[in-house]
């Protein structure tokens, strides 16, 4: 009996061993198939992400052919492709942001900077480039507070940061707040070791202009002051502080510094002569005859010679005033106003038949222009004064033209 017992334990014992390798068996086959599927699908996966990654090169170069082309539509289609099909790829995002902020599509641009910048392990110097383009985004988009703050970051954690410095300087000379733009175009001088000494007494004197019109005459003159201490020769802060002198009822003093502003820029002694006339009843009769007897008319400038005609002419010194004009005319043919005003002389005069004489020499420059100005930097033209040229932005490039 216990033989049949044993027997019947051992036959168990084999059985239940032969289930357990079965059962192991089937684990390892398992196993085996889950890894090798894995590897399938792994190496399934892997060739879709390089397809997807050479269709995303081919998008790419498609799209910078397109911009070489100067096709941007098509240029942005190809890049949106590529980004698309490859995520991971920022210098494509960048590309792609630019695009839209050259089309003035500055939300959608932005939104891609964003992006970028979210990014967990963006490295720093991308990150930067990110904040940078942001600024850049917002400037062409109006938002200049905002750009203010993207250009700001930059420099805080890279404080050498050449071009955000110099966006920084020209942000705040648009938003027109020149305390700021005075301390950002410093900044930039330090950094590239320019000498913008001109373009900052511009600064102050167009803050002195603002306060000036609200009434704060000393700290007007403070900033008039600053302009010239930061460079001699800038015109604008004499001609300013002049009226400045003019509207506290220091006449005699105006006239000092309009006398330093005609000695310190000739060509420009119409802007001055025009001022005279204007505060002739303050001035004084023999002040003011004092100062048009300085200039001379052989060596002025046209504008000048026009300014100086129109003074006599309106204190019906006629002669003088036609002698004048005749010496502008032969220097400046081609300029529609000297004509014209020594047109309206001759009538105001009743001489009718040096009038239509006159007329008849305008009829023959027709074809000329209003222009007095012209910037020396890019060659704009323009009736007004400008101490910033409109076109190229250059300050001081604005001068009367010689012919």
């Amino acid at each position: 009996m216990d033989t049949v017992i044993l027997s019947w334990q051992s036959h168990t014992l084999t059985t239940a061993g032969l289930l357990a390798g079965v059962i192991l068996l089937l684990l390892g086959w398992l196993l085996g198939w889950l890894l090798a599927r894995s590897s399938r699908t792994s190496a399934a996966a892997a060739k879709v992400k390089s397809q997807e990654r050479s269709a995303s090169d081919d998008a790419f170069m498609r799209g910078i052919s397109h911009l070489m082309a100067d096709h941007t539509d098509q240029a942005i289609e190809e890049f949106t492709k590529a980004v698309t099909l490859n995520s991971d790829t920022v210098e494509t995002y960048v590309v792609l942001g630019n695009l839209f902020r050259q089309k003035g599509e500055i939300e959608r641009a932005v939104r891609i900077r964003q992006s970028i910048i979210a990014r967990p392990n963006l490295d720093q110097k991308s990150h930067l480039q990110a904040v940078y383009d942001l600024g850049l985004d917002y400037k062409k988009g109006g938002l200049f507070n905002r750009a203010a703050e993207a250009f700001d970051e930059v420099l805080s954690k890279d404080s050498h940061h050449v071009e955000a410095a110099r966006q920084t300087a020209t942000l705040y000379e648009e938003m027109r707040d020149w305390e700021a733009a005075f301390e950002a175009r410093k900044r930039l001088d330090r950094l590239t070791k320019s000498d913008s000494r001109p373009v900052l007494a511009h600064y102050k004197t167009e803050r002195g202009k603002e306060l000036m019109a609200s009434g704060q005459l000393e700290r007007a003159e403070d900033s008039f002051g600053q302009a010239i201490s930061v460079y001699k020769n800038c015109l604008d802060a004499y001609l300013h502080l002049g009226d400045l002198e003019l509207a506290r009822g220091r006449a005699r003093r105006a006239l000092g510094v309009w006398k330093k502003a005609v000695k310190l820029s000739p060509q420009f002694a119409h802007l001055v002569i025009n001022r005279v006339n204007s505060a002739e009843e303050e001035l004084g009769a023999k002040a003011a005859d004092g100062f048009y007897a300085e200039i001379d008319p052989e060596t002025a400038e046209v504008p000048t010679l026009m300014s100086l005609a129109q003074h006599y002419n309106q204190h019906n010194e006629t002669e003088k005033a036609l002698e004048i004009l005749d010496k502008a005319v032969k220097r400046a043919p081609h300029l529609l106003d000297v004509h014209r005003m020594r047109g309206q002389v001759l009538i105001k005069d009743g001489d009718r038949g040096r009038a239509l004489e006159a007329y008849g020499e305008l009829l023959s420059e027709i074809e000329g222009d209003w222009a007095r100005y012209q910037c020396g930097q890019c060659g704009f033209v323009s009736h007004q004064l400008t101490w910033k040229c409109p076109r190229c932005h250059q300050w001081d490039s604005m001068l009367p033209r010689a012919r």
